[in-house]
């Protein structure tokens, strides 16, 4: 119940800030400023009281043509050269490359396999060799 009655203390003390801090008069005059200097006219009325501000804030600085030029002439071209490495280096080398060795060695290791004990044995012996040489640096 506490911080209940304490957030209502705060927003009744902004309430009476604004009240009786002079802020609404303001409010009120800037509002009414605003609706007569904006008021419908068949013409902008900053057009007309300052003619070369309005058109500096109507070009809005040139930042659509400045970001219209980066994207054609920066980075959609880069973009493409991206695209272009990823379809032929990333997915035609490297993964069509990586899934084809992966097809040769479940070839040869499906030619290991013939079901022939003589044939494990020899294979055991050479990995013993070879784990043997290891141990020993010969590696």
């Amino acid at each position: 119940m506490g911080g209940r009655r304490q957030g209502n203390d705060v927003v009744t003390g902004m309430v009476k800030r604004v009240h009786h801090g002079g802020h609404f008069p303001r409010l009120i005059v800037g509002a009414g400023a605003a609706l007569l200097f904006y008021r419908s006219d068949k013409e902008d009325s900053l057009e007309q009281a300052s003619p070369g501000f309005f058109r500096v804030l109507a070009s809005k600085l040139w930042i659509d043509e400045a970001y219209g030029y980066y994207v054609g002439k920066i980075q959609q071209p880069f973009a493409r050269a991206l695209s272009f490495v990823e379809k032929i280096a990333l997915a035609g080398f490297i993964i069509r490359g990586l899934a084809g060795v992966a097809g040769q060695i479940g070839i040869g290791a499906r030619a290991l396999h013939v079901g022939n004990v003589h044939v494990y044995v020899y294979w055991f012996l050479i990995g013993v060799v070879l784990f043997w040489s290891y141990a020993m640096g010969l590696f």
